[in-house]
């Protein structure tokens, strides 16, 4: 193949990274990825995927296979306090220890794993770079990325996708997506894994997790949406609010802003005197942002979700200013944090833009012993990793 080659109508999965793809590194020390450049004859497998968070833990167990979606399971588990630091296993041991019963108490068979996570070590670039030959595409990407981040990248595992071409008076130019993955914590992920007796087959980042599923599907809730229309993704977690602007089926923008649903939480308990192990049950029942008549706990909140909304609709704005004014259709909100009673109703009003709270994912398949759970907006991320296009 004399110049990289790229074909619009198939891409629909750019950043997936794939354990047994970085295996040479990890276990050979050398700093080349593995180009999956020959499609490999798909297998039908049962995967367990994880998704780690600093405070909780969603795993799913299922097939995807001939494109469908399969799921059996679905638990949550507490992270152990500092287990997870931004992306980071710090107690491999206590995390293997303790999942490892669950497992067994939920009559997990699947011999394969998947990890996904996000951190905000994770370096995901979008660069625009003349047409190379595809032996030096990893050589020119790294000195674009070295002129404007002063990192090692021997430290890290480049992925590199290329997303788009240009053409102009110059010349023909590609759009290339760079992801940076901090080796260390590629090497945690796998040894845990492993330690776990189960094969590494997949890590994969949460937002690239959601870029799979948003292809798989056209339907969330009863909201259909059209693959040409810009979306965001707000996964609002514990720690963070991770927010993600898809065009066309691809991620085109993602930002992370640190705060989150434990915010919230140090914020009742300070200000209500409201027992730590209640305040979850209070936050879910006792908040409401629909009433007018507010009540202290209700302004404090709502003062600090405007704070949260401003930074969201200032990162919308930067998004449509660096991509011509392209507008966001749709926001649709996940994770515990989205769970605020009247909070969809609410970000609408603020943002001007439709929000949508996930409650339901009706194209995907769940086995007759298995409801539909009912915090299904929790396990999007990990729903996704499961998703091998």
């Amino acid at each position: 193949m004399d110049k990289l080659k790229f074909d619009f109508s198939k891409i629909k999965d750019f950043m997936n990274l794939d354990v047994k793809d970085l295996k040479d590194k990890l276990l050979k020390g050398t700093n080349k990825i593995k180009k999956n450049s020959l499609k490999k004859r798909e297998k039908k497998r049962r995967v367990v995927a994880f998704d780690m968070g600093s405070k909780s833990i969603k795993i799913t167990e299922g097939i995807y296979y001939k494109g469908n979606l399969t799921i059996d399971k679905f638990i949550e588990f507490p992270t152990p306090e500092e287990a997870i630091i931004d992306g980071f296993i710090e107690k491999r041991e206590l995390l293997v220890t303790e999942l490892g019963k669950v497992l067994k108490q939920n009559g997990i068979s699947a011999k394969e794993a998947t990890c996904t996570n996000n951190s905000s070590l994770i370096i995901n670039r979008e660069l625009m770079i003349p047409e190379v030959q595809e032996d030096e595409l990893e050589t020119v990407v790294r000195y674009e990325i070295q002129q404007y981040l002063p990192i090692n990248l021997d430290d890290y595992i480049l992925q590199i996708t290329l997303i788009g071409e240009e053409f102009s008076d110059s010349g023909k130019k590609l759009e290339i997506r760079a992801i940076a993955y901090p080796e260390k914590m590629a090497r945690g992920y796998y040894d845990f894994l492993k330690a776990l007796n189960l094969k590494p087959f997949a890590l994969d980042v949460n937002y690239n997790a959601v870029n799979k599923l948003i292809n798989y599907i056209d339907v969330i809730n009863k909201h259909q949406y059209k693959k040409e229309d810009s979306v965001a993704f707000i996964d609002m977690g514990a720690t963070t609010l991770d927010v993600d602007i898809y065009n066309k089926g691809i991620l085109k923008f993602t930002r992370i802003i640190k705060t989150g649903g434990v915010y919230l939480d140090e914020i009742l308990y300070e200000s209500g005197n409201i027992p730590i192990e209640e305040i979850q049950d209070f936050k879910i029942s006792c908040i409401d942002l629909e009433k007018e008549d507010l009540n202290p706990q209700n302004e404090l909140i709502k003062n600090t979700l405007d704070e949260w909304i401003d930074k969201i609709e200032k990162i919308i704005g930067f998004y449509k200013s660096k991509n011509f004014g392209d507008e966001v259709d749709k926001v649709f909100i996940h994770g515990g944090t989205s769970r605020l009673k009247g909070l969809e109703e609410y970000m609408t009003l603020k943002l001007g833009i439709e929000t949508i709270k996930v409650k339901e994912l009706p194209q995907i398949t769940l086995n007759s012993n298995n409801d539909s759970p009912k915090n299904i907006d929790k396990f999007v991320n990990v729903i996704g990793s499961l998703i091998r296009l």
